[in-house]
């Protein structure tokens, strides 16, 4: 019977598996998370602290100091006796891993990019004029940002930084630096969205 894989549940990263090849006492071995977390049981000397000395932290830093990847701390036994057993493991070489899975539930959010170009835009049954931009394909469809920056070719630039796209709006049009321009565009924004009111 296969068993299913852990999903996330959260939109913050959490574990799902971890698991150990050709490691320790263990060929290829597999644990499951719950929610993030992992419960071991067993008899003392089965390896439950084993599992988790060779999975985290190490898999986080890397760390391979005896002190981290054994769970008594013996300065003999570094990453290579767990590989070989200190000896008694029947190959003198030995190939392992040690691996987790983390896993996340999509953060949908709107993807946003910025053009500024010479082009006219056109759309519509007329033929466009030459060097037309057409935000929309054959189909109807809104262009892709690899389509746009096709679309857009040499007469301008796709910007996925606001800060990079007020710039280059400001060298176009205005030439007021960075300071200026933001007040402008403050000005603008009190000029045309504040309510006006009357008193009679």
């Amino acid at each position: 019977m296969t068993t299913a894989l852990p999903e996330p549940l959260r939109t913050r990263w959490q574990p799902l598996r971890t698991g150990l090849v050709d490691l320790f006492h263990y060929d290829v071995e597999e644990f499951h998370l719950r929610d993030g977390r992992l419960l071991l049981r067993g008899n003392n000397g089965t390896g439950k602290s084993k599992v988790l000395a060779l999975t985290l932290p190490f898999l986080l830093d890397a760390d391979l100091s005896p002190r981290r990847v054994e769970p008594d701390g013996d300065p003999g036994k570094r990453m290579e006796w767990n590989l070989l057993l200190g000896g008694e493991h029947p190959h003198p070489e030995r190939l392992g891993y040690t691996w987790i899975e983390f896993g996340r539930l999509d953060p949908t959010s709107a993807r946003h990019w910025y053009a500024v170009t010479g082009q006219r835009v056109h759309h519509g049954p007329d033929a466009p004029a030459e060097g037309a931009l057409s935000l929309v394909d054959a189909t109807g469809t809104a262009l892709s940002r690899d389509r746009l920056v096709e679309a857009v070719g040499g007469h301008g630039m796709v910007y996925d930084q606001a800060k990079t796209y007020r710039r280059a709006v400001d060298e176009a049009l205005f030439g007021l630096g960075e300071q200026r321009y933001g007040a402008l565009v403050d000005l603008l924004v009190r000029a045309c969205c504040t309510p006006s009111t009357s008193t009679s």
